[in-house]
C-alpha cells in the first residue's frame, strides 16, 4: 500500500485542506470496498484514478469507500479522498501568537501516536498496517515544511512554496508527520547517512547542544544491534508546545522545544536520553513495529533500555547502572502507589492507557535483567537475531523468544511468562553469616511477597561475590567483573526461601549481592553496620553502595553516620553521593545535618542539588543558614531551585521575601522560579497563596504554571484555611485544554489535595473526549475516594508513630554520644 498526501495547511484559520491518494492491492478475490479511519474529517469527494466519483459513507469515525468494481486477488486500485479539517481536536495542532503569549511562534505540527493520524488524514490507523508514504506540503513562502523521507524538491510557486517528500520504506500510520513553521537547518552526517536538525532561528546554539551527539548515538546503536540504521536519512525538528517529549516519526523525529537548553543548564541537564530514546525507536518501533498496542513494550521498553545503553557508551558503566536504578525506582513507585499490571496487557480502554511506567521503565529493567541472565555476548547476539529476522515486520513477544532460542539455544519462555506477562516482582530479604567452625558462608534468601498457587515464587539467578580482602581503592566504572581474589557464584533461586552454604577460606571482608543489579527486586539486606560500611567503602557496584547507605541510615548509629559522611564527601560517583544525601536527610539527625552542611560545596551539581534538597528536612536555623547562599546564587539552576524549595521547608523567617523575589530570577525553563513557588508552598505561610496563584494564570510561562500548580496542591494540603480558595482556582482552570501539560498538572494538584469537592470536575474530565486526560482524571478520582475512606484516627496514629520513631532515634544518638565521653 502507498499513501500520498497533498496538504495545504492554513495556519491563520487553523485549517487543513488536503487530498489523500491511496494505492492498495487486493489480497483476496471479490474485494468491493475499503474502510478507513477518519475522525471529524469533512469529506468532499472520493474519486478513482481516472477521476470518476466513488460512492462513500461516513459513520462513527469511519469512511467506507465502494470501489467501481470488485477487485481480483493481486489487482491494484488507486483512489483519492478530498477532505478538510478545521480546528481538529487531536492529531494536528496549530500554534500561533496571542495576547497572552505574543512571542509564541506560528507553527503547525502533527502527533499521530497512538491512533490520532486519522484526525488529519483518512487511513488504516493501526500499528500492524504498513505503507510507503509521500507528501506534498504547500505553505506561504518563507516557512519550512517537514515530513517523512527525502526532500525531493522545494519549489516556489508565486507566494507559496511546495515541499515534496518521499519515504520508500514502509511505516505505520502513527509514524507519519507534518511540521510547518520558521526553522533554521543544521546538517551533519553519520557515514553516508545525512543527519539534520531544525530549530527556531533564535535557538540555533541550543540545537547543537541538544542534538549534537546524534551521530555518535547512531554509531553506538549500530554497533550494539549489529544492524545499520534502517532509513536513508535522519532528522529532528523541535516544535513549540509539543504534547510529549518526542515522537519517533520514521526518519523525521519531532522533539519538544522544551529540550533545547542554554549552556548553564547543560551542567546538569541533557537532551541525550530523549534523543537516544527516539533514535532507538527507529529500530524498535519503526523497523520492527509492535503487532498491536498490547505489545507496545517491544517499542517503548526497548527504546527506554537503549537510553541507558547510550549512557553506558557515553558516560560509563556507573551512569548506565544508575539509570537502570532510576527505572526501577520509577516503576516501583507506580506499582506501590497506583496499580500493578503485566507489561503485556490486553485490558485497556484506550491504547494511551498502556503508556505508563510499567511499559517504559519496568520493561527497560527487564531487558537489563535479560542481559544478565543470558550473559553479555549471548544477549547482544540475541538482539541482533531478533532485529535481523523481523525487519519491516510487525512483531509480538514470541518473536523475541524465538530469536533468543535461535541465537543461544536457550528457551526463555519462562522468563517472559514471569517478568512480562505477570505483574509484580520479588521482595527479597537476604542475610548471611560466617561459620568459623565449618568455614562456610551461610546465605539466606527469602521472598517476602505473597506466595500462593496463583503467585508462585519467582525464579531467577542471583549472582553472589565473596570478597576476602577489601580493595585498596574504590574503582569507577568497574562493570560486573569480579574483583581480584573474589569468589563468584551463580545461585538459582526458585523457592520462597533458600539457605545456601558456601565453602570459603575465611571470614569475608564483605559479600557482593547481585553485582550489576540485574534482578528486578526490592532488597532488604540484613547486615551489621561494619559490614555495610565496608560495602559502602569498597564495592565497585554503585547500586550496592546505595543499598548499603540506605540501610546504614536506617540503623542510625553514630558509626553508621560517620560512614555515611565519608561516603557523601568521598564517593567517586555523584549518583551515590546524591542517594547518601537523601538517606541522611530522611534520618533528621543532628549528625546528618552536620554532614550535609559540610557537603554544600560538593563539586557535582546533581549531588549538590541532592544535598540542598536533603537540608529541607530540618526546621532549623543552621539548615537555613546553609541553604540561603545556594538559594540566592549557584552555578546550577537546579541547585538553586532545590535550595529554594528546601528553604521553604525550614519555615525560616528569612525565607519568604527571598522566595517571592526569586520568582523573577531568569532561568532556562523557569527552573529557579519553579523552585521558588514550591518553596513558598512548603513554607506553610498564608501569604504564599497569592503569589502561587498568580503564577498559574494563563499567560505565565508554561513550565512555571506547572510548577505553581504542584505548589498550589501542596499549599492546599498544608493550609486548611486556604484550601477552598485554592480549590476554586484549580477547578476554574481544570477544563482549559489550551496547554495540555498544564491541564495534567492541574489534575495532579487536585489529586494531591485529596478533597472530595474536586470529584465533580474530575468526573467531567473523565467523561470527556480526550483519552490522554480521561485516564489521569480517573486515577485522581480513585485516589481521592480511597483517601476519604481512611479514618482520621488511623492517620493520627501514623503521625504519632512517626513522632515516636524520631524521638527514639534522637535518644539512641544521645546515648551513643554520652558513651563516647
Amino acid at each position: 500500500m502507498h499513501v500520498d498526501l497533498h496538504l495545504r495547511p492554513d495556519l491563520e484559520r487553523k485549517r487543513l485542506d488536503a487530498v489523500c491518494t491511496t494505492r492498495v492491492e487486493a489480497i483476496a478475490d471479490g474485494v468491493s470496498s475499503m474502510v478507513l479511519d477518519a475522525v471529524d474529517l469533512e469529506i468532499a469527494s472520493v474519486r478513482d484514478e481516472q477521476g470518476n466519483e466513488l460512492d462513500f459513507a461516513t459513520r462513527e469515525h469511519r469512511l467506507r469507500i465502494r470501489f467501481a468494481h470488485q477487485l481480483a486477488r493481486g489487482e491494484g486500485y488507486v483512489f483519492s479522498v478530498a477532505y478538510a479539517v478545521e480546528r481538529p481536536r487531536r492529531g494536528l495542532y496549530f500554534i500561533a501568537p496571542e495576547t497572552a503569549y505574543p512571542d509564541r511562534p506560528l507553527q503547525a505540527w502533527t502527533q499521530s501516536q497512538d491512533t490520532d493520524a486519522s484526525h488529519w488524514y483518512p487511513c488504516v490507523d493501526y500499528p500492524g498496517e504498513r505503507f510507503t508514504f509521500s507528501t506534498s506540503i504547500v505553505v506561504p513562502k518563507g516557512l519550512f515544511a517537514y515530513s517523512n523521507g527525502r526532500l525531493l524538491s522545494r519549489t516556489d510557486e508565486g507566494e507559496l512554496t511546495v515541499f515534496r517528500y518521499e519515504l520508500d520504506r514502509p511505516l505505520s500510520s502513527y509514524l507519519t508527520t507534518m511540521v510547518v513553521g520558521a526553522f533554521v537547518e543544521h546538517h551533519d552526517s553519520h557515514g553516508a547517512v545525512p543527519v539534520s536538525w531544525y530549530v527556531e532561528p533564535s535557538r540555533a546554539g541550543d540545537g547543537e547542544r541538544s542534538f549534537g551527539k546524534t551521530p555518535k548515538m547512531m554509531a553506538v546503536f549500530e554497533r550494539r544491534i549489529g544492524v545499520p540504521y534502517p532509513f536513508p536519512l535522519y532528522g529532528q525538528i523541535a516544535v513549540h508546545g509539543f504534547t510529549f517529549g518526542g515522537m519517533e516519526n520514521s526518519s523525521a523525529t519531532t522533539q519538544t522545544d522544551r529540550t533545547l537548553h542554554d549552556e548553564r543548564a547543560h551542567a546538569d541537564f541533557s537532551s541525550a536520553p530523549l534523543v537516544a530514546h527516539e533514535l532507538a525507536h527507529h529500530w524498535f518501533g519503526d523497523l520492527l513495529t509492535c503487532r498491536d498496542w498490547s505489545q507496545a513494550w517491544l517499542n517503548e521498553s526497548f527504546a527506554t533500555f537503549f537510553e541507558a545503553v547510550f549512557r553506558e557508551a557515553d558516560l560509563g558503566w556507573d551512569e548506565y547502572l544508575y539509570d537502570v536504578y532510576g527505572m526501577v525506582k520509577s516503576y516501583l513507585r507506580e506499582d506501590s502507589e497506583r496499580y500493578r499490571r503485566p507489561i503485556v496487557c490486553n485490558l485497556y480502554r484506550e491504547p494511551i492507557d498502556l503508556f505508563d511506567r510499567h511499559l517504559y521503565e519496568k520493561g527497560g529493567t527487564v531487558l537489563h535483567m535479560l542481559r544478565g541472565e543470558l550473559g553479555e555476548e549471548p544477549f547482544w547476539r540475541s538482539i541482533n537475531r531478533y532485529v535481523s529476522d523481523n525487519q519491516w515486520q510487525s512483531v509480538e513477544t514470541l518473536d523475541l523468544v524465538r530469536a533468543v532460542e535461535r541465537a543461544t539455544g536457550r528457551n526463555v519462555r519462562w522468563f517472559v511468562d514471569q517478568w512480562i506477562e505477570r505483574g509484580g516482582h520479588p521482595e527479597l530479604s537476604i542475610s548471611y553469616a560466617y561459620d568459623d567452625d565449618q568455614h562456610l558462608l551461610k546465605l539466606r534468601v527469602k521472598q517476602k511477597q505473597t506466595i500462593d498457587a496463583e503467585r508462585p515464587p519467582y525464579r531467577f539467578t542471583l549472582e553472589v561475590g565473596v570478597v576476602q580482602e577489601r580493595p585498596a581503592a574504590l574503582a569507577r566504572d568497574h562493570g560486573v567483573a569480579p574483583l581480584a581474589g573474589e569468589q563468584r557464584l551463580r545461585l538459582q533461586v526458585d523457592e520462597g526461601e533458600h539457605l545456601f552454604a558456601i565453602p570459603v577460606s575465611g571470614e569475608p571482608a564483605f559479600v557482593r549481592i547481585d553485582p550489576g543489579s540485574f534482578v528486578l527486586k526490592t532488597l532488604d539486606l540484613e547486615a551489621p553496620p561494619e559490614t555495610l560500611a565496608a560495602i559502602l567503602r569498597a564495592d565497585p557496584d554503585p547500586i550496592s553502595r546505595i543499598r548499603a547507605a540506605k540501610r546504614l541510615a536506617k540503623d542510625g548509629s553514630r558509626s553508621a553516620m560517620v560512614a555515611l559522611r565519608a561516603g557523601l564527601l568521598e564517593d567517586p560517583f555523584w549518583g551515590v553521593q546524591a542517594e547518601i544525601a537523601e538517606a541522611l536527610g530522611e534520618t533528621r539527625s543532628p549528625l546528618a545535618l552536620e554532614s550535609l552542611i559540610a557537603a554544600t560545596g560538593i563539586r557535582h551539581p546533581k549531588a549538590r542539588r541532592a544535598v540542598a534538597s536533603a537540608l529541607g528536612n530540618w526546621r532549623a536555623a543552621r539548615a537555613a543558614d546553609a541553604l540561603l547562599p545556594l538559594a540566592q546564587e549557584d552555578a546550577s539552576y537546579y541547585v538553586m531551585a532545590a535550595a529554594l524549595e528546601a528553604l521553604g521547608k525550614t519555615r525560616d523567617g528569612r525565607a519568604f521575601e527571598l522566595l517571592v523575589r526569586q520568582i523573577q530570577y531568569p532561568s532556562w525553563a523557569d527552573v529557579v522560579a519553579g523552585g521558588a513557588v514550591r518553596g513558598l508552598a512548603e513554607s506553610a505561610d498564608e501569604r504564599a497563596v497569592t503569589p502561587i496563584l498568580d503564577c498559574i494564570a494563563y499567560g505565565k510561562p508554561e513550565p512555571l504554571r506547572r510548577a505553581a500548580l504542584h505548589a498550589a496542591g501542596r499549599a492546599a494540603s498544608l493550609l486548611e484555611r486556604q484550601r477552598t480558595r485554592i480549590l476554586d482556582a484549580l477547578e476554574a482552570m481544570a477544563d482549559d485544554a489550551r496547554q495540555f501539560l498544564v491541564q495534567l498538572a492541574c489534575i495532579g494538584a487536585l489529586e494531591s489535595i485529596g478533597d472530595s469537592r474536586a470529584l465533580p470536575v474530575l468526573a467531567r474530565l473523565e467523561a470527556g473526549e480526550d483519552p490522554r486526560v480521561r485516564r489521569p482524571a480517573a486515577e485522581a478520582t480513585i485516589k481521592i475516594r480511597e483517601a476519604s475512606r481512611t479514618p482520621p484516627e488511623l492517620a493520627r496514629l501514623r503521625d504519632d508513630f512517626d513522632v515516636l520513631k524520631e524521638e527514639n532515634r534522637r535518644l539512641r544518638e544521645r546515648i551513643e554520644e554520652l558513651a563516647q565521653r
